[in-house]
């Protein structure tokens, strides 16, 4: 299949190509502002003539081929400038004629409000969304910089049909209307990323700052040029560019941080720089960004379940945890743009970003299921508990986790007549690593028949009880939890990909009718590894006799009293200075080391065909594309019982064939209606597909699924978009995925149910946790957007607002037959947006709201963990003291909404998890010039 493919693709690329008439003539130039400094991203020409109609690219400029000697009119269109006509003549049928357009009026830049401030940002944005033939949200860089974003996440979540899943109250995952994170393709300039995380594709944006963007486009549609594995769709972050500007162009800033919670300061700081040379030939851009955060949060959570006595219900483990993080983010850009001839044009681009989270988390663990019940004592939501075995555990986690992420392109556009080649060669490294990260634990197994309680009365926030006084200095002396192990962990995995691409594009009338043919090749090879290495280290000999009174701290920490915590310090220092008097566990130690490593090797082949054509006011793109995989993987079976460690490996090969379709109708001047259908997949995690397997002394198996059918689905969009005036859009859309061999988790004991893979692997095991595909899952919903000035309807000038609203709804069916929403699925999430913008002021304030969702399935609705719904209101205001000089001033989370997820066992939320962090600001001076 793969020959065949290769084939196919090959004889379209070359048809096209030597199709290319040199007698083609044409137009090309730039559409900028008044200026003439910045390129107008997304600017629509159209020949009147014609039809034929092309988009500015991203730094403004354009080409239209297959035009014959004659005179035409370009009608150029840009959201907040009036429609522009102009006269262009071709001498020749070979001719290329140069046309360079300026929109706007003739002002100041710090002035011009199609370019810079709110207006800007909107402008640039929603010219972008209009022109594109499929469904797309832009974030330019303004807009970016309007709000509190401390990553490209962030800056997401302000888009339509967005929810971003966070980590310590800062935006990591993002998911797209309902889609898992792992179901959303990320990429840079047009190279995909790869995932630095072990278990996972998906690409925790939390690794780029903010600062180092150009623009963020989120794809909603795909087309048969892109990447199919992007069901959620596929966030595309573009920096900037050289040609984008004439002249040197230099932006700085500079910041102070501040966390409440923490009562620390960070800082943050960036620089970008673009120009151009050799006579506008050659473009520079280059950008650095550092942030330094500061910043914890406070925690309380359930490990496992609710249980019941007399009516009470009481978590089995209740935890108390305290964080304290420090955050930094070191992202490099560098980018070469080269027109070498007028008919070629280079680009080398570069990226690096560099992530480090050092973090100290301070935990106490209670374990009232070890205790024995008293319903003596227990009453109303009371419930009490004699300590005959009771199980108290206090750890102290020191953990420096750095996440990396290097991509370089290579490539060009050669532009012969009617017809564009383009080519390109990139290479993305991704890493996380965990150094000498160090785990210590005391515990104490209370026996003194002391009485400990819990107070269910708040059921979101549990309080401790206790019996006399001497019970609860029991339970807060430090010396009473001895030294149980310390684990010494060293993992890296390692993420490569390798991509290589040609396309062709012929421009021409056909049969009649403007629009293009385009076909292309490309490969992908990836090479994703984990490998881990923990060491569990105690003091069985005595030698040391060591407590958590040898290694005394205290934290602030405001839902309850944790009592002393242990000294990350203190204890890394002891470690390393006494690690030769410690004992090794050699048994759990090689377990816990190899059973989570694997290798994942995945190849993908791809051609292309596909088409658009401008039927008067209607424009259809449509084509195929088919994917060829083949993968293979590396793991371990472990059996804990006899020790045996075994290598296995597994393979598989497939071939996908994926059509796609979009239409896009100018139903009048300001509306636009659109229609598509595409195909697409997404391939198994690692953590589901690797051949890992573990084997437990009860011989009960946990293991991954090489039998495993990647995702498919058939995703339909339409919609509608009113541009009433030059600044504002009115939307609506509607979505829906029909998903097939959707992946979940599967465990049982009845070998009946085992799926044959099982019994292929380890026969004979008593109970089994591993993937299956299930059936089918949807996913369907509405998007509405809103974005306008209030000019015309107030007497001040400036005001803007915003308010975008998704609803989805989803389902899958689960082994046991149960119907469940997709996890990560919100069922609303709006955007409310509030903007002044006049003169030196620019200020804006966002709510952003989603509803509840279900996190994580598990044996029925009862256990199943579901996280609350969350609002949060930002405020951002910025001052222009000169062209060149702006201060601002940032705060995030001013009503300090916290983190809840809850399970719901007699059909109330009950604690699983509530963390708060405070609020935060960022203030600090931009610098243009």
């Amino acid at each position: 299949m793969r020959k065949s493919l290769s084939m196919l693709g090959t004889a379209s690329v070359l048809a096209l190509a030597t199709a290319a008439s040199a007698l083609a003539g044409g137009v090309s130039g730039r559409v900028t502002d008044a200026s003439e400094t910045i390129g107008l991203n997304g600017a629509t020409i159209r020949v009147v003539e014609t039809g034929q109609t092309v988009t500015a690219g991203r730094d403004g400029e354009f080409r239209i081929a297959g035009l014959p000697a004659g005179q035409y009119t370009l009608r150029i269109s840009y959201v907040g400038a009036d429609t522009r006509d102009i006269t262009v003549s071709i001498p020749t049928d070979s001719a290329v004629a140069t046309q360079n357009i300026a929109l706007g009026d003739d002002v100041s830049v710090r002035e011009n409000i199609l370019v810079i401030g709110q207006r800007g940002a909107i402008n640039s944005a929603l010219s972008r969304q209009r022109s594109n033939d499929g469904v797309i949200t832009v974030l330019s860089s303004d807009a970016i910089g309007q709000f509190p974003d401390e990553n490209v996440a962030e800056a997401a979540r302000r888009a339509v049909g967005v929810n971003v899943l966070n980590d310590q109250g800062e935006g990591r995952f993002v998911s797209i209307r309902g889609a898992s994170p792992n179901l959303v393709a990320v990429s840079v300039n047009g190279v995909r990323l790869t995932s630095p995380e072990a278990e996972d594709r998906q690409v925790g944006l939390d690794v780029i700052d903010a600062d180092a963007l150009s623009s963020v486009v989120i794809h909603k549609s795909l087309l048969p040029n892109m990447d199919a594995d992007g069901i959620g769709g596929m966030v595309e972050i573009e920096t900037d560019s050289g040609l984008n500007v004439d002249g040197m162009r230099l932006r700085g800033r500079v910041a102070g941080l501040f966390s409440s919670l923490e009562d620390e300061f960070g800082m943050r700081a960036s620089a970008n720089y673009a120009d151009n040379f050799m006579d506008g030939r050659l473009g520079v851009a280059a950008s650095l960004s550092y942030q330094e955060r500061v910043f914890g949060s406070e925690n309380m959570e359930v490990d496992g379940e609710w249980d019941e006595e007399d009516g009470i219900y009481f978590p089995n483990e209740l935890e108390l945890r305290n964080y304290e993080v420090t955050r930094e983010r070191t992202t490099a850009n560098l980018n070469f743009d080269f027109r070498a001839t007028e008919n070629l044009n280079l680009h080398l681009r570069t990226t690096a970003s560099e992530f480090s989270d050092q973090e100290y988390r301070s935990r106490m663990e209670v374990k009232y299921e070890d205790g024995d019940f008293r319903d003596d004592l227990s009453s109303g939501t009371l419930a009490v508990f004699e300590a005959t075995d009771f199980g108290i555990d206090r750890d102290i986690k020191d953990r420096l986790e750095t996440q990396s992420i290097y991509a370089t392109d290579f490539g060009g556009e050669y532009f012969m007549g009617d017809t564009t080649i383009d080519f390109g060669l990139s290479y993305v490294y991704s890493e996380e690593e965990e150094p000498n990260r160090i785990d210590t634990e005391f515990d104490n197994g209370f026996e003194n028949s002391e009485i400990f309680g819990v107070d269910g009365a708040n059921p979101l926030r549990p309080a401790l009880r206790f019996g006399i006084n001497t019970d609860e200095q029991a339970f807060y002396d430090p010396s009473n939890y001895g030294l149980d192990k310390i684990e010494l962990t060293n993992g890296i995995s390692i993420d490569r990909e390798w991509a290589g691409q040609i396309n062709v594009r012929r421009d021409n009338n056909w049969f009649g009718v403007p629009g293009y043919v385009h076909a292309g090749l490309r490969f992908r090879n990836r090479d994703k590894k984990y490998d881990g290495d923990l060491e569990v280290w105690e003091d069985d000999n005595d030698v040391f006799d060591l407590t958590l009174a040898d290694f005394p701290r205290t934290v602030d920490y405001g839902l309850a009293d944790i009592g002393v915590t242990g000294n990350p310090f203190t204890i890394r220092d002891f470690f390393f200075a006494n690690q030769n008097q410690l004992v090794l566990d050699a048994g759990d130690s090689t377990i816990e080391s190899q059973v989570a490593d694997y290798n994942m090797e995945e190849d993908v082949f791809a051609g292309y065909v596909m088409g658009s054509w401008d039927i008067e006011n209607l424009r259809i793109t449509g084509g195929v594309r088919v994917e060829q995989t083949d993968v293979s993987t590396f793991g371990y079976q472990l059996d804990e019982d006899s020790g045996n460690i075994e290598p296995v490996t597994a393979s598989d090969d497939y071939t996908d064939v994926l059509p796609s379709v979009l239409a896009r109708y100018e139903a009048s001047e300001n509306v636009i209606l659109r229609a598509g259908y595409y195909t697409s997949i997404q391939r198994p995690n690692p953590n589901e597909y690797a051949p890992r397997i573990f084997i437990n002394d009860d011989n009960e198996a946990e293991l991954g699924n090489p039998s495993l059918e990647r995702l498919e689905a058939q995703n339909f969009d339409a919609a509608i978009e009113w541009y009433p005036n030059n600044d504002s859009v009115v939307s609506l859309g509607y979505f829906y995925k029909d998903l097939e061999n959707v992946i979940g988790e599967f465990s049982t004991d009845d070998p009946a149910e085992y799926p044959a893979f099982v019994n292929n692997l380890v026969p004979g095991v008593s109970e089994i946790e591993t993937y299956i595909n299930l059936p089918q899952g949807e996913i369907s919903g509405f998007e509405f957007n809103l974005h306008t000035s209030l000019d015309e309807f107030l007497p001040v000038d400036g005001l803007l607002v915003g308010f975008n609203y998704t609803w989805t709804d989803s389902e899958a069916t689960l082994a046991d037959g149960r119907v469940v929403t997709l996890p990560g699925q919100a069922e609303t999430v709006w955007n409310a947006i509030f903007g002044y913008d006049n003169g030196p002021w620019d200020l804006r304030a966002v709510v952003t709201e989603r509803s509840d969702y279900l996190d994580e399935i598990r044996g029925d609705v009862t256990e199943d963990r579901f996280v609350l719904d969350h609002r949060q209101l930002d405020l951002s205001g910025r001052y222009s003291f000169t062209d060149h000089v702006q201060a601002f001033v940032e705060i995030k989370n001013i009503t300090d909404e916290p983190y809840v997820a809850v399970t719901r066992p007699d059909g109330i939320d009950r604690l699983e998890q509530f963390e708060e962090y405070g609020w935060s600001t960022v203030m600090g001076f931009r610098f243009t010039y």
